[in-house]
């Protein structure tokens, strides 16, 4: 059994992810709740499984949040580590921490996105090192500064893909100890937001060959953090290192290139750069060309076959933007055998990890009763979670949902707030949709 058992809601599932990721950099043997859900059978061999975890644990990472707030399950987890003095709760939205778990400052990793040279994650790491080493206090202590950057880089090389998608890039040492010195440094400057300095330091690194050096100076003149923005600059430091073999370097080309203006060339070497990716295991790479196999671009026709593979690599790895996207081909039978139950499973999968698109969806099949019991209720729900993402079709249908009295009480004037927040946010069907809203109240008045 794992020494750190992280306890968290299924919505928390991609921070429990990054967590544990960034935690087994550090050393620690760690497992989470969600694989002995996968391993274990429901009913009493489930609750056997879950028990013998914590019991066999040091300590057990609860990630407090919003949806940890309504699920009993984990509020009794984090009761029966308490009541074992294993409790380590960690905070990663703005929820307060019930006074009945004790631990009046947990860790706040509610603004964290995996950078371990984070405050709140050095004193996290710290709090588990004691738990879980006392015996060697004295000796992780010494240790701890030393082998603190040695591990920052694969912790911190989270690939930044469309919608915030994450994935752990290959790191390389290229260079050198001196070179790889200079890129710790850097990177820890990068972070603290030095950018003046990083840059000086993280161009060094680059030029002793690393690639991951590249990828942050392309990050830099990319969003314009600490220089003047500059796209093509951007691309060639992108190219640089994924010419070094970063995996996250080459996710950037791609979306560099994409971002040119969709030509072949640039459609081709876009997906190259992905295909590179995601040869390395990086999950958005392996997204990213699904996306295009599937539109056909850089490769001149469409290929959803192809792309269902690359979409599963992704999800795979977590990816809930690739499991909305498997869920879409199941409903339509492009690529693989039309199955709206898959497609259902699919959608569920992908929106309780926070698929804007996959609860847009799953919401509209339960509005409908497709493929689902119709359940207006359900619907709401999800059009909900949609909705406080800014997706502007949530917005819409959750408005639809409030002009109809569906799911909710009848009103017209939250449905008109909803439809005019879409519709600022370039939704064509809720101009008309709060057109009629307006005049309805109108004519009531």
């Amino acid at each position: 059994m794992s020494q750190i058992l992280i306890r968290h809601a299924p919505q928390d599932q991609v921070a429990a992810r990054r967590l544990r990721d960034a935690l087994e950099h550090q050393g620690f043997d760690v497992a989470d709740d969600s694989d002995l859900d996968a391993g274990v059978a429901t009913g009493e061999r489930a609750r056997k499984g879950l028990g013998d975890a914590l019991n066999a644990a040091r300590c057990v990472v609860v990630l407090w949040s919003n949806a940890a707030r309504g699920s009993r399950a984990v509020r009794l987890g984090a009761r029966v580590a308490r009541l074992a003095g294993k409790l380590v709760p960690v905070r990663i939205d703005d929820s307060a921490l019930p006074s009945d778990l004790g631990e009046g400052h947990p860790a706040d990793l509610s603004d964290w996105h995996g950078d371990i040279v984070h405050p709140e994650f050095r004193r996290l790491t710290e709090t588990l090192d004691r738990a879980v080493t006392r015996r060697r206090r004295r000796r992780a202590r010494t240790r701890a500064r030393a082998w603190l950057f040695r591990a920052t880089i694969a912790a911190l090389l989270v690939a930044l893909g469309i919608a915030g998608g994450i994935g752990i890039a290959r790191y390389e040492a290229r260079g050198g100890s001196g070179a790889r010195d200079t890129l710790e440094a850097g990177l820890g400057r990068f972070f603290n937001g030095q950018y003046v300095e990083a840059e000086a330091q993280l161009r060094r690194a680059a030029d002793a060959g690393n690639g991951a050096a590249a990828y942050y100076l392309a990050r830099m003149y990319r969003d314009g953090l600490g220089v003047r923005r500059d796209p093509p600059r951007a691309l060639e430091w992108a190219e640089k290192g994924a010419a070094l073999g970063n995996a996250l370097a080459q996710n950037m080309v791609g979306l560099l290139r994409d971002a040119r203006g969709a030509s072949v060339a640039d459609d081709k070497a876009a997906l190259a750069a992905w295909l590179d990716a995601a040869g390395q295991g990086l999950a958005w790479g392996a997204f990213n060309a699904g996306y295009f196999l599937e539109s056909g671009r850089g490769v001149g026709h469409p290929d959803p076959a192809r792309a269902f593979e690359y979409y599963r690599r992704a999800a795979d790895d977590g990816n809930a933007a690739a499991g909305n996207a498997i869920g879409d081909l199941y409903r339509a039978g492009r690529g693989v055998p039309q199955d709206l139950n898959r497609a259902v499973a699919w959608y569920r999968w992908a929106a309780d990890r926070g698929s804007a698109a996959a609860q847009l969806t799953l919401g509209y099949l339960y509005a409908n009763g497709q493929g689902v019991t119709a359940d207006d209720a359900r619907a709401v729900e999800l059009y909900e979670r949609a909705a406080h993402q800014g997706l502007p079709g949530a917005l819409n249908n959750l408005g639809f949902m409030y002009e109809h009295g569906r799911g909710v009480a009848h009103d017209l004037g939250e449905a008109a707030i909803l439809y005019r927040r879409a519709a600022e946010l370039g939704n064509k069907d809720a101009e008309g949709n709060l057109a009629r809203t307006l005049e309805a109240i109108r004519m009531r008045k």
